[in-house]
């Protein structure tokens, strides 16, 4: 791994003089970064302890773009998103297709199956 450009930042989007270097995580790259767990928000006294605390509503990852494909788009839209999606994801690479499919199970069937079918993944490869 490279290191970035101290003037641009780490957010930067020019590459930071390399253009491969992957600064997130999870990836699946080999030997690429990790959260480093051991930096915890602590509590500070206000009206009461402040800190940070697992999510606890009941909406998952998935409730708000189930409800936008299912209640606000229209049955344009939906095709629309579905022929969006595919094209740039069959470029990738199978293990990404496999897992970015799941995820779109988990949001609405039709959308993960018609965009599985449509760029050659096979969800029963998906590891998420």
């Amino acid at each position: 791994m490279g290191s970035y450009n101290t003037r641009d930042g780490p957010m930067t989007v020019q590459g930071n003089n390399d253009k491969f270097m992957v600064n997130y995580e999870p990836s699946s790259q080999a030997n690429m970064p990790v959260e480093d767990k051991s930096y915890a928000w602590s509590a500070h006294p206000v009206s009461g302890a402040i800190g940070r605390y697992p999510h606890m509503h009941p909406n998952d990852n998935y409730e708000q773009p189930r409800m936008l494909f299912n209640k606000v788009f229209s049955e344009q839209d939906r095709v629309d998103v579905i022929t969006n999606l595919s094209g740039p994801l069959s470029q990738c690479r199978q293990d990404i297709k496999d897992r970015f499919c799941a995820h779109l199970i988990k949001v609405d069937n039709r959308l993960g199956s018609e965009v599985a079918k449509n760029v050659g993944a096979v969800l029963q490869q998906a590891k998420i």
